[in-house]
């Protein structure tokens, strides 16, 4: 399984045809997954009929939610940023702990998660 992050969902929604080809691919291959921190985000749009377009998406996708095992993976996530100095978004650092903690590659369109370091576990496109 492949779980994607909330940038790659608001592209493919957006129709970006590079990301569309990307998702299909990883479908073809495997199940595509997200996090519900992804599922929140997408939700909370002000707009209905972006929001009627991710609910759609979203149940066709499985989404992974924040458990122990998130918050542990995400806690470490945390504390190594920091440790390094570094810092990202708090939901960024949940849906990687998220995807993590399931085992999953996380594929995602934002530079930020490049500061986590785990090798071949998370895939910038």
């Amino acid at each position: 399984m492949v779980c994607l992050d909330t940038s790659v969902l608001i592209d493919y929604l957006k129709g970006d045809k590079g990301i569309i080809n990307l998702v299909k691919s990883y479908a073809e291959e495997d199940t595509i997954a997200t996090t519900a921190v992804t599922e929140y985000e997408l939700l909370k749009h002000r707009d209905e009929i972006k929001r009627g377009l991710a609910q759609e998406l979203l149940s066709s996708i499985e989404i992974y939610a924040f458990d122990r095992k998130a918050a542990e993976e995400s806690s470490k996530i945390y504390r190594d940023l920091r440790m390094q100095g570094k810092e990202i978004n708090e939901n960024d650092i949940l849906i990687a702990g998220i995807a993590l903690s399931n085992n999953e590659f996380l594929v995602t369109r934002d530079a930020d998660f490049s500061n986590i370091a785990e090798p071949g576990r998370i895939r910038i496109v």
